[in-house]
C-alpha cells in the first residue's frame, strides 16, 4: 500500500547542501528537446514552441540542437523532420543513444534525467576493496586483535560494520560496530582505531582521548567538513563526537534504540538520527523531539540523507521502502514497492523490490543511490524515479576487485552503507562480511 501523510508538527528543515564531490558528467540524446526519451513529432514541436511561442527553455539545449551546429534557430526543427521523416540526413552524435556532446559544443545541458544512469557509469571505474578481510561472521563477535593497529586495512578484521564515510583528505572512518570502535583507514591503506577501546562501555561524556574513551556498539556516523566525525553510540544512546584532534564528547543523550542513520549540521546545532520506527531531531533548543510524532507508522529505519532543499531521504530497511519527508511535513513513498522479491531493473522505483533497503546517498545530478542489505545491489533512481541496478551480488558475494565495477558477476553482499568522497569515489559498507569497499572515480 503507498502511503503519504502530511504532519503538521513537523518544522521546517533549512536548506543544505551534501559534501562536495565532482559534478558528474551530463549525456544527452540530440534531437530529444522534451527530454521524454523518445525520438518524434512532439520534439521538433516543443522546439518550435520554444523558439517562437515563449515556452520555456529546454533543461537541455544540446539535445535541442538537432543539427550540430551549436546554435538553436528554426533549422533545428527542420533538421530533425527532414531526418525522421524525409530520409535526409541523420541526426548527428550523440543519436540515438546517450552520449557526450563534442568538446567545444557551446550549448549548454543543464540536467537530461534519461541519460543519468549512463553518465553515472560512465564516471566511476575500478572496484576494490579498502578495509576489512571478511572472517568475522555472525553478530556480536569481535575480531579486533592488537596487531591489526596501524596495519593494512585490508588484512584486518571488521565485525559487522554499519558505515563508513570519508573526510576532505581522503581518510576513511568506519563504524566497526561488535568492536565497540571507530576506525581511520589512511589514504595509504593503513588503519587506525581513533575512538573505542574494543570493548563494550560507557566512556565519560567530558572531552577526552578518542581511544581512552568505551564506546558501546556504534552504529552510525557523520564527517563534517572539518574532519569531525560524530558517531551514533547506540549502547549507551548518545551521540558523540570526536575532533579533529582526537577529543571525545557527548553533544547529547537520547533515547536511541537500534539507531543508525546520523546526519550533523556543520554548526552542530541541527541533528538528525533514526531510532528504528522513530524519525528524530535535536537541537540546543527544544532536545531530542520525533519529527513524525509517532504518526507516521515507520517499520525500522535504517540511513538518512538530505536534499539541497532540507528534505530528508530516509531508507526503511524492513518496509523495503525509501520516504521523502519534505520541509513542509510531508512523508511520501518515493521507492521501493514494499517487496523482498522481484526485479524491477528499469522500472519506477515505486515499482521495485528494493530487499531490506538500508542505504541513501544523494547525487550531485539529483538522483540517488541505494543499498539493500538482503537483495545485496546498489541501485541508481534518476530524476525522473526510474530504478536500475548499478552493482549486483548476492549473500556470502565477495569478487570483482581490480576490474571494473561493470564487468560481470556478482560482487557485493549485505550493503548497509553507501556514501562518496569528496574526490567522487562511491564508498560501499558491507555489514555482515565485514567489507569496506570503493568505486574509484575516473580521473
Amino acid at each position: 500500500m503507498v502511503r503519504s501523510l502530511t504532519l503538521l508538527s513537523v518544522s521546517v528543515f533549512p536548506p543544505v547542501l551534501g559534501a562536495a564531490s565532482p559534478p558528474l558528467p551530463v549525456f544527452f540524446v540530440r534531437g530529444d528537446t522534451n527530454s521524454d526519451a523518445q525520438l518524434d513529432l512532439s520534439d521538433p514541436i516543443a522546439s518550435l514552441n520554444y523558439l517562437f511561442l515563449g515556452d520555456a527553455a529546454p533543461s537541455c539545449l544540446q539535445a535541442a540542437d538537432s543539427n550540430g551546429d551549436a546554435a538553436l534557430d528554426l533549422s533545428d526543427p527542420i533538421y530533425f523532420l527532414t531526418a525522421h521523416f524525409l530520409g535526409g540526413p541523420a541526426i548527428p552524435p550523440p543519436s540515438p543513444e546517450c552520449g557526450n556532446a563534442p568538446a567545444g559544443e557551446g550549448l549548454l545541458c543543464s540536467s537530461y534525467p534519461p541519460c543519468e544512469f549512463e553518465a553515472l557509469v560512465s564516471a566511476y571505474s575500478v572496484l576494490r576493496t579498502v578495509a576489512g578481510r571478511g572472517l568475522v561472521s555472525g553478530d556480536g563477535i569481535n575480531g579486533w586483535r592488537p596487531e591489526f593497529e596501524e596495519g593494512e586495512a585490508i588484512f584486518a578484521e571488521l565485525s559487522t560494520p554499519h558505515n563508513a564515510m570519508a573526510d576532505a583528505a581522503g581518510n576513511i572512518f568506519i563504524a566497526d560496530k561488535d568492536a565497540h570502535a571507530i576506525r581511520k583507514v589512511t589514504p595509504d591503506g593503513k588503519i587506525f582505531t581513533v575512538a573505542g577501546t574494543n570493548t563494550a562501555g560507557n566512556g565519560g561524556d567530558e572531552a577526552g582521548p578518542g581511544i581512552s574513551r568505551a564506546l558501546d556498539s556504534p552504529n552510525g556516523l557523520w564527517v563534517g567538513g572539518d574532519s569531525t566525525v560524530y558517531i551514533l553510540d547506540l549502547g549507551n544512546e548518545k551521540v558523540r563526537r570526536l575532533s579533529p584532534q582526537g577529543e571525545l564528547s557527548t553533544i547529547f543523550r537520547a533515547r536511541i534504540r537500534t539507531g543508525r542513520g546520523l546526519w550533523v549540521s556543520e554548526d552542530e546545532r541541527l541533528v538528525y538520527f533514526t531510532s528504528r520506527t522513530e524519525l528524530k531531531r535535536w537541537s540546543p533548543e527544544d532536545g531530542s523531539v520525533t519529527v513524525t510524532d509517532g504518526f507516521f507508522p515507520f517499520v525500522s529505519l535504517g540511513n538518512i540523507a538530505i536534499e539541497p532543499s532540507g528534505s530528508l531521504l530516509v531508507t526503511d530497511r524492513d518496509d523495503h521502502r525509501v520516504y521523502r519527508v519534505t520541509g513542509a511535513g510531508t512523508v511520501t513513498p518515493i521507492a521501493g514497492n514494499g517487496l523482498q522479491m522481484g526485479n524491477g531493473d528499469g522500472r519506477p522505483a515505486l515499482e521495485t523490490a528494493l530487499a531490506g533497503v538500508r542505504a541513501v546517498w544523494r547525487l550531485e545530478n539529483g538522483g540517488y543511490i541505494l543499498g539493500t542489505h538482503d537483495g545485496c545491489q546498489v541501485w541508481h533512481v534518476d530524476s525522473r524515479g526510474i530504478a536500475r541496478v548499478f552493482l549486483d551480488g548476492s549473500p556470502g558475494s565477495h569478487s570483482g576487485d581490480g576490474e571494473h565495477f561493470r564487468t560481470p558477476g556478482k560482487k557485493v553482499a549485505q550493503v548497509r552503507g553507501l556514501t562518496i568522497d569528496a574526490a567522487g569515489n562511491i564508498i560501499i559498507t558491507e555489514h555482515d562480511a565485514g567489507f569496506i569497499r570503493m568505486i574509484e572515480r575516473r580521473r
